[in-house]
C-alpha cells in the first residue's frame, strides 16, 4: 500500500477562492460515551471541526456545515436515553436544537466566525421554486460571511417529509448548491473491502474510481446515537458524484485530514512529479459529465422517487446517446405515480438514471412496449410520445457503460484485492464497521 501523509493543515496551499465545500458531521462524531455509559459532548472533535472550518475560510473556501445532533443534545440536556417514540423524539429535538446552536455560536465565536441556522425538510425540495429559494438564502448567508449550519427539522417533520438521514441531506445540499466537494465525517478511517472489526484481511479503499458500481454490505451494528451508517454514506457519495461533485469520507476524530484530501483533489499534479501520497480517508471521484447538469436535473436528483421504470437494452443505449425515453423501451412499471413525478430508471437490476415522467404509472403500464401510433387507440386520448424527455433525465451511472452494456460487467467484477486500494473498479462488494452518522 502506498504511503500516506497526515496533513496538519499548516502547509502552503494554492488559494481556493470561491470553491464551495459542504461538510457533514454526525452524532457519532459530536457525541461520545462517558465512563458511566451516558452520552456527552465530544468537545475535542467539535473544537477541531471549528478550527478546520476557520482554516478553510482563511484559505478562500466557502463552507456549509450539515450537522446532526439535535436529538443527542436534547437527551443530554434532559438526562434521558434516546427515545423511540416519534412524538417524544420531536420534543427532545426541540430541546436539543437550541442547545446545539448555542454550542456552535460559542465555539465559532472564539475564532471570529458567526453562524446561521437553517432547518429544512424534504417538502422544501418538492417545489422547484422553493428549492431555488433555499439555495439563494444559503448563498446570501455566505455573502454575509456567515457559516450556514443546516439540519433536518426533526421537530415538525413527519415520516413522509423526512430525508431519512443527514448524509442524504448533505448530498442533496451539495447538489443544490453546485458545490465543489462533499465531505462526510464518520467514526472510521476509510471505506474497507470488509468489516475491519471482524475480518483481519479487510483492506482500506483510498480512491474509489466509480462510486456508482459499488455494492454495499453494511454488516456492522450501529451505535444507536445516529440514524445513518456506511450504507447511507455510499448512497450520498453516489448522489453527489452523479452530479459531478467530488466526495470524501474522513474520520471525524481527525478532521484536519481534510486539508490533505483537498490538496489531493484540487491541486493539479505537476509534470514529472512522483506519485502523490494518497489521502487519509476515502475519496470518491466525481462522475465525468455526459450531459449538462443544470438546475432542472439537479432538482430532479433531489426529489423523492415514486416508482421505477425497467428499461430494455435499446432504451438504455438510446438514453446514453442523449435520446428521450419512449414507452416502447420500457419492460415494466413499478410503483404508483402521476405525471411530473420523479422515478428511478432501472437497467439490468441497477439504477442508471433519475427522471421526471410525462405520463402516469397507469398510462405507462398500458402502453409500455408499444409503438406511439397505438397510444391513442389504447388510451382513448392523445398524449406525448415520450415517457421521459431527455432534458428531464440525469444519469446516476457512467453513460458510456450503457452504450457498451458494461454495467453488468462492472457489478460482476472480481472480489477486491490489494490493487483496489488505488483502483476501485473491481471493488464492488464493500462492507464497513461505521457505526452511525
Amino acid at each position: 500500500m502506498a504511503s500516506a501523509r497526515v496533513s496538519s493543515g499548516t502547509e502552503a496551499m494554492v488559494p481556493q477562492e470561491g470553491k464551495l465545500l459542504v461538510l457533514k458531521v454526525g452524532t457519532s462524531t459530536l457525541m461520545t460515551a462517558s465512563s458511566s455509559g451516558a452520552q456527552k459532548v465530544n468537545l475535542t472533535n467539535i473544537a477541531q471541526l471549528v478550527e478546520l472550518i476557520s482554516a478553510l475560510r482563511d484559505k478562500g473556501y466557502q463552507v456549509v456545515l450539515v450537522s446532526s445532533g439535535a436529538v443527542g443534545m436534547g437527551c443530554i440536556k434532559l438526562g434521558i436515553d434516546k427515545p423511540s417514540n416519534l412524538r417524544t423524539k420531536q420534543a427532545v429535538a426541540a430541546a436539543g436544537q437550541s442547545q446545539l446552536m448555542r454550542m456552535y455560536e460559542d465555539l465559532f465565536g472564539t475564532v471570529g466566525l458567526r453562524v446561521a441556522q437553517l432547518l429544512i425538510n424534504q417538502g422544501d425540495f418538492l417545489d422547484k421554486e422553493h428549492w431555488i429559494n433555499i439555495r439563494h438564502t444559503i448563498h446570501e448567508c455566505i455573502k454575509l460571511n456567515l457559516v450556514p449550519i443546516i439540519n433536518e427539522n426533526d421537530v415538525t417533520n413527519t415520516t413522509e417529509l423526512r430525508f431519512g438521514d443527514n448524509d442524504n441531506l448533505a448530498a442533496l445540499t451539495a447538489v443544490q448548491l453546485e458545490a465543489n466537494g462533499l465531505f462526510l465525517f464518520t467514526d472510521v478511517d476509510y471505506l474497507y473491502t470488509a468489516n475491519p472489526r471482524t475480518d483481519p484481511s479487510a483492506e482500506a479503499l483510498r480512491v474509489v474510481e466509480e462510486p456508482w458500481s459499488l455494492q454495499v454490505d453494511t454488516s456492522g451494528m450501529g451505535s444507536g446515537a445516529g440514524t445513518g451508517g456506511m450504507s447511507t454514506k455510499i448512497v450520498a457519495a453516489r448522489t453527489a458524484t452523479a452530479a459531478g461533485i467530488a466526495c470524501g469520507l474522513i474520520n471525524g476524530a481527525h478532521s484536519a485530514r481534510l486539508h490533505g484530501m483537498l490538496e489531493f483533489i484540487f491541486q493539479p499534479e505537476e509534470s514529472g512529479q512522483h506519485q502523490r501520497d494518497l489521502p487519509e480517508g476515502t475519496y470518491f471521484k466525481a462522475m465525468k459529465a455526459a450531459q449538462t447538469v443544470g438546475d432542472t436535473r439537479r432538482w430532479i436528483l433531489s426529489l423523492p422517487c415514486s416508482g421505477e421504470l425497467v428499461l430494455d437494452d435499446g432504451a438504455a443505449r438510446a438514453m446514453a446517446n442523449k435520446k428521450s425515453l419512449l414507452p416502447a423501451g420500457i419492460l415494466s412499471v413499478r410503483g404508483s405515480f402521476q405525471s411530473n413525478e420523479s422515478v428511478k430508471l432501472m437497467h439490468r437490476d441497477l439504477e442508471v438514471a433519475r427522471a421526471m415522467v410525462t405520463l402516469s404509472s397507469e398510462e405507462l403500464s398500458k402502453i409500455r412496449g408499444r409503438n406511439s401510433t397505438e397510444f391513442e387507440d389504447i388510451l382513448g386520448y392523445a398524449i406525448k410520445i415520450e415517457a421521459c424527455h431527455r432534458d428531464n433525465i440525469i444519469f446516476t451511472v457512467a453513460a458510456e457503460s450503457l452504450k457498451q452494456f458494461d454495467v453488468l460487467g462492472k457489478l460482476q467484477a472480481s472480489t477486491p484485492t490489494s490493487s483496489a486500494v488505488r483502483k476501485s473498479k473491481s471493488s464492488n462488494s464493500i462492507s464497513s464497521a461505521d457505526s452511525g452518522e
